[in-house]
């Protein structure tokens, strides 16, 4: 907007078309040449016959070099050609406008008047504020300004006001923006809050009218070390995250303090349902760490103390059976072995039960382990087996783990005497061949139990057991690592059901994971992902 033109510097003289005295020349020339907005001089042109002499149109008398443009819609006109002419001959509707009435009322009143209209200029469309001014008997002066941008930024920034507010309003936690109040000595004395958003208000329970501007110190008073705490955050920039009860709405609030300019944003939750959640949750984790080690520890107690009796049952039926075989009748001793096989059956239960109770405690560092070596000792150990089942045993080279080398011999040992064990071994079916292999599969083609863990190892080998023999349904694949689970029955394959659960076991202990493809009659195949590094 341009300066507005007071009218005492305007001399009576330039609307009478005499000469300026010479202490004005200068003076006005400059206000002319130098003043971005619009200035024009007017003077009343009366209808002289009529007896009220009305007004019926305006005589230009001076303007400047933007009024000009504006005037001849950028044209080459000079000044000198538009002082002189009528305002009807540039504009001919302008007795139809509402600026004509306020020239009207300007010159009736002798009081200066404000107004904004819209303009079409050449093919711009703008918006001006113009000041008139009474001058003399018959004169205005009028300044103007182009004021089309400032009402774009003005509707941009309210436009922008709506949209901060709305995403303020929105926000599920309470946001209040203070700034810091300061003493002569230019100390932080104490803080205002100068905008919040709808949760604020409900957070506080104030109303907007008495919540701008409130003090800190009323709002929530703080201790001396919180507030200098507070203080020395804004002075030195940055952010903090502080829990605090507050009893007023008995809850607990987790406050987010980051300083902003002279001051700081602080975002306020309520965390009370979570804290809640948090202590119903470690609470739940330590009845259940408490329930397992009760029901391990029961388990290692039972299995142990089930061993001694267990043997004595054993021991008194070799006794009946050889020294006594004798004395007792056919029926008798058939008895004894059913009692023998039931008590080694037990025994053998047991004996996996206490082993299942041993993993569950079991914490350690691992090593790298050589699986090449390892499977040479298992082969070792089940050679009289293999031997027994005339089977053939395929191990291809693999890779180091990171592991427990005696648990993972368990682990192995178990998967092949699985393989060797659930053969058909009628005649005519081929010989028992199981198949070792390892890999490095890429991280993308890892089971998804594996991609989604937390903190997943960097790499995993991936190992293969694979036989011939007599498969199962895939729709068992999760049944058959439960414990005491059995998809045969007892006449048919010796076990106790507890072999492949004990598998998952050492697995999920090394981090892990196992599973297991097959076809009824066509064999099986367990995968093994272990941990490389």
């Amino acid at each position: 907007m341009s300066p507005f033109i007071p009218t005492e510097i305007t001399p009576p003289e330039a609307l009478s078309n005499v000469p300026l005295p010479e202490v004005f020349n200068p003076l006005w020339h400059s206000l002319l040449s130098h003043s971005t907005g619009g200035i024009v001089g007017l003077v009343a042109v009366r209808d002289t016959e009529q007896a009220d002499k009305p007004i019926v149109d305006f005589r230009y008398q001076f303007l400047n070099e933007v009024a000009r443009r504006d005037t001849r819609n950028q044209q080459p006109d000079s000044t000198a050609s538009i002082i002189g002419a009528l305002l009807s001959d540039f504009f001919p509707s302008i007795r139809q406008t509402t600026l004509w009435t306020t020239y009207l009322d300007v010159i009736s009143t002798g009081q200066p008047r404000r107004v904004e209209q819209r303009y079409q200029i050449g093919k711009r469309d703008i918006q001006v504020v113009q000041s008139v001014a009474p001058t003399g008997t018959d004169g205005l002066l009028l300044t103007y300004a182009d004021s089309s941008d400032l009402q774009l930024l003005t509707r941009r920034l309210a436009h922008q006001t709506i949209l901060l507010n709305g995403v303020l309003n929105s926000s599920p936690n309470a946001i209040l923006v203070f700034d810091a109040q300061r003493d002569v000595q230019q100390e932080i004395i104490d803080f205002q809050l100068t905008l919040t958003n709808r949760q604020g208000l409900q957070l506080t329970g104030l109303s907007d009218a008495q919540l701008l501007g409130y003090p800190l110190s009323l709002l929530y008073p703080l201790t001396s070390d919180q507030f200098d705490r507070l203080r020395q955050l804004v002075k030195t920039g940055g952010s903090l995250v502080v829990e605090k009860y507050v009893p007023r709405c008995t809850c607990w609030l987790s406050i987010s303090i980051t300083t902003l300019n002279d001051g700081f944003v602080a975002t306020v939750q309520d965390v009370s349902a979570d804290r809640q959640m948090r202590r119903q949750l470690e609470q739940t984790v330590q009845e259940l760490h408490q329930s397992n080690q009760s029901l391990e520890q029961f388990a290692y107690i039972a299995s142990h103390d089930l061993q001694e009796p267990l043997r004595k049952i054993v021991s008194f039926s070799d006794v009946l059976r050889t020294q006594f075989a004798g004395d007792i009748s056919e029926a008798a001793s058939d008895i004894v072995q059913r009692m023998q096989q039931s008590a080694s059956r037990m025994r053998d239960l047991v004996s996996d039960l206490l082993n299942y109770a041993r993993l569950s405690g079991t914490r350690m560092a691992f090593q790298p382990v050589d699986l090449n070596q390892l499977l040479e000792h298992v082969v070792d150990d089940l050679e009289f087996m293999i031997h027994d089942q005339q089977a053939k045993v395929v191990v291809g080279e693999l890779p180091t783990v990171q592991g427990d080398a005696v648990l993972l011999h368990q682990l192995f040992q178990n998967l092949v005497t699985n393989a060797l064990k659930f053969h058909s071994g009628m005649p005519g079916t081929p010989t028992p061949v199981i198949q070792i292999n390892g890999s490095l599969p890429d991280s993308t083609s890892l089971p998804q139990p594996i991609q989604k863990s937390e903190n997943p190892p960097q790499s995993y080998a991936l190992l293969t057991v694979a036989d011939n023999g007599i498969g199962f349904d895939e729709k068992y694949t999760d049944q058959i690592f439960t414990i005491f689970q059995r998809l045969h029955g007892r006449s048919q394959y010796t076990g106790t059901g507890m072999g492949l659960a004990i598998c998952k076991k050492v697995v999920d202990i090394h981090g892990g994971y196992i599973t297991a493809t097959s076809q009824e009659g066509n064999g099986a195949t367990f995968h093994i992902y272990l941990p490389v590094t």
